[in-house]
């Protein structure tokens, strides 16, 4: 696997919260990645497109607003991208993806 999500789960009260995850380059090559929901009404992220470094990592935020206990998932999507680019969302858009990492998130 090119990249990992650390804590490689969340949980939040159904009430809502926050927490902070790690996206992990693995590789020797510049990553950027997407994230995506299986809840965009009780969940969001910040920030939704990025980029990491070689051998790096870089943070992410999940938010979660009040809303029924329930179990979903962020997806991480990523595709390798060059030294150069600058627009995180532009790979994505061309239909780059090398590969993707599942996040599950749980509500109590």
């Amino acid at each position: 696997m090119a990249l990992n999500i650390e804590p490689a789960s969340a949980k939040f009260a159904a009430s809502g919260g926050v927490a902070t995850h790690h996206i992990v380059n693995l590789t020797d090559q510049r990553l950027g990645f997407k994230v995506k929901s299986s809840n965009n009404e009780h969940y969001r992220v910040k920030p939704v497109f990025g980029f990491v470094a070689p051998q790096g990592k870089t943070s992410f935020e999940i938010i979660r607003l009040n809303g029924p206990a329930k179990e979903d998932k962020l997806v991480v999507q990523w595709a390798e991208v060059p030294a150069d680019e600058e627009d995180p969302q532009a790979p994505f858009k061309a239909g780059a993806q090398a590969g993707e990492v599942i996040l599950p998130v749980k509500s109590e």
